[in-house]
């Protein structure tokens, strides 16, 4: 058999992304994942008029290995049709990272099962949430705290449903 240098590092190339994935999904299997898309339901949701309204349009988890997570929230645009609004990337790790036009967010994992996140910005509001997966991870259940720029704190439940 004649050796092939191309090969030799396509084979090897191919035993490293399949070695990469079987750590990622282990990776993977520590926390549940958001990954796909999650429509707000507003029957199951409890969210203040006086708070934040809450988003009509999907919200569309590309990555969330456990560790890194990306997320965009669309909304309708009357011209446009629907378009990313809100865009996040970012760690589980504590640390906060842009969160939409005027904005920051963190995660930190609080079990396999649920994350907390808080949210704040220069305008003054901010959130504070815990939230937690359904058994079968069809529905993310967030609890939290949203303080208005004018300091009034408003508890609310906004439960998410999974499309795919």
């Amino acid at each position: 058999m004649r050796f092939n240098l191309r090969s030799s590092f396509l084979a090897a190339l191919a035993f490293l992304a399949a070695l990469s994935g079987a750590t990622s999904f282990a990776a993977d299997s520590n926390f549940t994942s958001q990954k796909g898309s999650w429509i707000v339901n507003k029957a199951e949701s409890k969210i203040p008029p006086d708070a934040f309204k809450s988003p009509e349009s999907p919200m569309v988890v590309s990555d969330d290995n456990g560790q890194i997570l990306k997320f965009i929230v669309y909304e309708m645009n009357a011209n446009t049709g629907l378009q990313p609004a809100i865009p996040y990337e970012g760690a589980y790790d504590g640390k906060f990272y842009p969160y939409g036009k005027d904005g920051e967010r963190s995660f930190t994992h609080l079990s396999p099962t649920s994350f907390r996140s808080v949210a704040q910005s220069p305008l003054g509001w901010s959130l504070n949430e815990v939230v937690t997966f359904a058994a079968n991870n069809t529905k993310m259940r967030v609890e939290g705290k949203y303080t208005g720029k004018d300091g009034k704190v408003s508890d609310y439940v906004q439960v998410w449903d999974k499309l795919q």
